[in-house]
């Protein structure tokens, strides 16, 4: 009977058959069950881990692209990849993620999103039972977009009003793709597709929620999937800093809950990547990135020398060299050009690697 069906849209063509499973899909690509490593090595998994997800994820909105039911079952194993990744080293999937092309952003972004809401489940010590429940919301929490038109998706450049305002139909959309199968989905799924664009002030949509009506579950994805979408770099702009991301979350009044934020933001690391930072040698830098290194002693590039007032030529300081003794405010020291100079820096240093 599949192969009777016909696509809409399609002029009455034949469906595509849904693609045979990879062999790959097992636990050996998966890692699951794998013991911990080094930072480098759990990376060199994570980017399995996410070329199976990734596959896995495209061949799912194909499947509602073409009206097929969506098989749950199939991601589980997915979700549970993700998790035992995130358990073993935080910042692996995290990491691998971060770079991604237009035409797989949408995808990629899934993925991101999962890991970083079975992180934060485990940060907040939310019941471990219900991590992959999580995990599955993260990872399903953009399909509506899978009736959204690939134009849109993967335009190269911001979209207009009238193109955001279906853009926003993806929230309902996966609602109903979600709700329209054979299997009730468990309801923090359901939650969090429909409402992971609601801000407590009332802005959001679909519903326009307020705080007293969002759920911890649509909070947390709400923070999640922003994160992700800031820092990650598209055709019409650069990628935010995970600091830089972070500040700007936590200066938008009424969008985001402060506590998970806080919580988000321990996640993310004690100093992330383009925080400012004061050094044991009373010199202001700003923290590079290191994928690999120690997260308590990331390398830094000092710019400034506190005791002399001077401006500093940017050099690479290794972890470990001069110390880091504290986050700064850059308001403490007054510098007005301070997220220019941020930019600037961690953009020479990654032109240099």
């Amino acid at each position: 009977m599949q192969g009777d069906w016909r696509a809409p849209g399609t002029g009455g063509a034949p469906m595509p058959q849904r693609a045979a499973p990879r062999a790959s899909l097992g636990p050996a690509a998966l890692h699951l069950g794998a013991r911990r490593a080094s930072v480098a090595q759990e990376r060199n998994r994570a980017r399995e881990i996410v070329s199976v997800a990734k596959e896995q994820i495209t061949s799912t909105f194909e499947d509602v692209r073409f009206g097929r039911n969506i098989n749950v079952k199939a991601l589980w194993p997915l979700v549970s990849s993700i998790t035992a990744s995130v358990e073993r080293h935080s910042g692996a999937i995290m990491g691998v993620t971060r770079i991604k092309d237009r035409h797989e952003y949408t995808y990629l972004h899934s993925v991101a999103v999962c890991g970083l809401m079975i992180n934060l489940a485990r940060r907040m010590n939310i019941d471990p039972s219900l991590h992959h429940t999580i995990g599955l919301a993260g990872l399903l929490h953009d399909v509506g977009k899978a009736r959204i038109p690939t134009t849109l998706l993967d335009k190269a450049g911001p979209l207009t009003a009238e193109e955001m305002a279906v853009m926003r139909t993806h929230c309902e959309l996966g609602h109903d793709i979600l709700t329209g199968g054979e299997d009730r989905l468990p309801e923090i799924v359901l939650d969090v597709v429909l409402h992971h664009h609601e801000r407590l002030d009332g802005t959001g949509y679909p519903d326009f929620k307020d705080q007293h009506s969002i759920s911890t579950y649509a909070r947390m994805a709400a923070i999640c999937d922003v994160y992700d979408a800031v820092t990650s770099a598209r055709t019409y702009k650069p990628a935010w800093s995970p600091a830089a991301a972070i500040e700007w979350m936590s200066e938008e009044p009424g969008q985001f809950d402060s506590q998970i934020l806080s919580a988000f933001s321990g996640m993310i690391g004690i100093f992330p990547t383009g925080a400012l930072v004061r050094l044991q040698s009373d010199r202001l830098a700003v923290v590079l990135e290191d994928p690999d290194g120690d997260p308590m002693m990331p390398p830094v590039c000092p710019f400034y020398c506190i005791m002399t007032k001077q401006a500093l030529p940017w050099r690479l300081s290794p972890p470990g060299m001069d110390p880091i003794v504290g986050i700064e405010s850059p308001d403490r020291w007054r510098m007005t050009n301070w997220k220019e100079m941020r930019v600037a820096i961690l953009a020479h240093f990654e032109a240099n690697v």
